[in-house]
């Protein structure tokens, strides 16, 4: 299954259905060395992410991207509640935006729901899509292969 993206404004917004439960998924996103398997684009050839995972705690993810070299976003989290939602602000070089990611449960799925609100233009909004894609794409794979 594919996301449903849609960019309006300075807002994107992610929809995507996982087979997995509710708290599996939401493990995958609060785990630094989970987080590492799934999340960068494609074109990611080593992604490392350390994480203090609670409300002001700070994170650090650098992505060594094929043919771009290294970038690093870090952010801080705002709000946590286990295993429904995630909000955290995160500077991405040009801007500074707001994620709030939704967990919501169907029986043994799990829909996520990624809105990110503060891009200064259209474009930057369109790379951060195709990057969200692609995570969600790898993490899609690793929730039907691996076992936490």
């Amino acid at each position: 299954m594919k996301s449903d993206v849609q960019i309006s404004g300075n807002t994107l917004r992610l929809t995507r259905t996982f087979n997995a439960p509710r708290e599996r998924v939401f493990s995958y996103w609060k785990r630094p060395e989970l987080l590492e398997r799934w999340s960068g684009c494609n074109d990611s050839t080593k992604v490392e992410v350390r994480s203090d995972f609670r409300v002001g705690g700070t994170f650090t993810q650098k992505l060594y991207i094929h043919g771009a070299g290294e970038h690093t976003i870090r952010g801080t989290y705002e709000e946590i509640v286990e295993p429904e939602r995630i909000v955290y602000r995160v500077n991405l070089g040009p801007a500074t935006t707001t994620v709030t990611v939704e967990f919501f449960a169907e029986g043994n799925r799990t829909r996520v729901v990624l809105t990110q609100v503060g891009f200064p233009d259209e474009m930057l909004s369109k790379i951060v899509s195709q990057g969200t894609q692609d995570s969600f794409e790898k993490l899609d794979q690793l929730l039907q292969s691996a076992v936490v």
